[in-house]
């Protein structure tokens, strides 16, 4: 395994991974549109979890612990707007998406940042 040097970067890689796979599987079973439209879900998923990530992680240590627990509410706002912005702009400007792929690719982006969090933890099981 390897060793990521901020904790803000392990679940935007990982999702990062699952576009690709998931683009590719959507493209060597489907149509090219499907493979596109799994890519931009995902992208709308990773972007506002970069955000969020670098928002809340500005700073660490110990003794930041209550900015860092002021910017999750912030950097959660901020990740929920953009993410209906970026959403808003994907229906209006890309014409041929199919509805089903985005939506697949953006729920498979989340749930494997929500599952990868366990690696966060050091394999922890807990939260």
């Amino acid at each position: 395994m390897f060793k990521m040097t901020h904790p803000a970067t392990v679940v935007p890689a990982v999702q990062f991974i699952v576009a690709i796979i998931g683009t590719l599987i959507g493209f060597l079973t489907s149509t090219l549109a499907v493979a596109y439209s799994i890519l931009f879900g995902c992208f709308v998923a990773i972007i506002p979890q970069i955000i969020f990530s670098w928002w809340v992680f500005r700073v660490r240590g110990a003794r930041n612990a209550r900015t860092i627990a002021q910017n999750l509410f912030v950097g959660e706002g901020l990740k929920l707007s953009t993410t209906v912005a970026l959403f808003a702009l994907l229906w209006s400007f890309i014409g041929t998406l199919v509805g089903g792929a985005v939506i697949a690719g953006f729920a498979a982006a989340i749930l494997v940042g929500q599952f990868s969090l366990s690696f966060i933890l050091n394999g922890r099981t807990k939260l």
